[in-house]
């Protein structure tokens, strides 16, 4: 699987479950650089479940780009193992 494949599987399941997670986190679990991870992606409701660790939101967003339950959970998948986990333990 390719990292855009991971990415992509990733973000679906970050949606599914109204989960967030920080770039830095992410960008572990695809073997990416955190500051090119989102490289090449709209500014859209589905890819703004990857945040900023400093303010849980996606840098660069609007108020529109942003997906209406970004704010639902207060947790915010901060580290690689904590997105591994969710991601297989299920989500909440």
């Amino acid at each position: 699987m390719t990292s855009d494949q991971k990415l992509d599987a990733i973000l679906d399941a970050l949606e599914r479950g109204r989960q967030r997670a920080t770039y830095g986190a992410v960008a572990s679990r695809v073997n990416r650089p955190q500051r090119f991870l989102m490289r090449g992606r709209p500014c859209d409701h589905r890819h703004s479940w990857i945040v900023s660790k400093a303010t849980g939101l996606p840098t660069g967003y609007g108020p529109h780009d942003m997906h209406p339950d970004l704010l639902l959970r207060p947790e915010v998948l901060s580290t690689s193992q904590q997105l591994e986990d969710w991601l297989a333990h299920g989500r909440s």
